[in-house]
């Protein structure tokens, strides 16, 4: 999960545990569901025993392991989430390691997120069927996290925290994947992960057992665009992130983000943004 890792370096450098607390900042259009902090853990080792004093919900991207609660227990393989309830004592870890993004709540609001139907006691651990939206909902929340002082990013930070346990729960609600599919969302992981490198979505379905005119009919029902314009927006989106954050040139972020031509990537970059590069960078750096 290198994206990840990435994005959350830029969080808080240095600490193999990143933590961001946001309960004090200032909400502009409050959902009800202020979220208390969010951590990220790439390589988590050590087992958690103790009693909850606030409401977490963890997501296991990448790993197994155990959760117990009270005499119970349940068997935990990536990607799946559980609950950290107020009052109750757990247990729960990797077998060896595994990856864990979570979101705390403060205990007062344990009754409003139940009310929203997003927690169930009786069913605290839950598979995670669609890994790969998962994973873009994590991605979007984290690179939420860059400026929480942006005029209504905290907001922004809540409603994606509570979508991302929607989605988890919807998730788990719906039919596992078939094999096919499962091909389709590893070839997504792949491009998320590697979009900078030259990479042919075909050649990777075909690795994955897939025929390229099957592999596009499955990913245009599942996605709603086409291979290449995924990428592309991929790509436009972190040289977007560039053009802001750093002073570099704009051959030079084309050559970044996987483009060998700067001049169709300054035509792909108006395509898809509406806008030049250079104006953009103007005027949001």
């Amino acid at each position: 999960m290198e994206t990840i890792i990435q994005v959350m370096d830029n969080i808080t450098k240095g600490t193999e545990t990143r933590y961001r607390d946001i309960r004090s900042a200032p909400r502009r259009f409050p959902n009800g569901l202020p979220v208390r902090a969010i951590g990220y853990i790439p390589v988590k080792r050590d087992w958690v025993r103790r009693t909850f004093d606030r409401l977490c919900f963890a997501f296991i991207l990448r790993g197994d392991g155990e959760y117990r609660w009270g005499q119970r227990v349940w068997p935990v393989r990536s990607p799946c989430a559980f609950i950290g309830y107020p009052g109750a004592y757990l247990e729960y870890g990797p077998k060896e390691a595994w990856e864990e993004l979570y979101i705390n709540f403060v205990k007062e609001l344990a009754g409003a997120v139940e009310a929203r139907g997003l927690l169930a006691l009786d069913r605290p651990v839950w598979q995670i069927h669609d890994a790969a939206a998962i994973r873009r909902r994590a991605l979007e929340l984290l690179d939420a996290l860059r400026d929480v002082d942006s005029f209504g990013r905290v907001d922004r930070i809540d409603r994606l925290c509570e979508w991302l346990i929607m989605d988890s729960l919807i998730s788990a609600a719906s039919p596992p994947l078939g094999e096919r599919d499962r091909a389709v969302q590893a070839v997504r992981a792949y491009l998320e992960q590697h979009y900078r490198e030259p990479v042919d979505p075909d050649e990777l379905a075909l690795e994955h057992g897939l025929s390229p005119s099957d592999f596009r009919r499955r990913w245009a029902a599942m996605m709603g665009l086409a291979p290449g314009q995924f990428l592309g927006r991929l790509r436009i989106r972190d040289a977007c992130r560039l053009l802001v954050e750093t002073d570099k040139g704009i051959g030079e972020i084309a050559r970044a983000v996987g483009y060998a031509d700067p001049l169709y990537f300054s035509r792909r970059f108006r395509q898809i943004t509406g806008e030049t590069a250079t104006c953009y960078r103007g005027r949001h750096q």
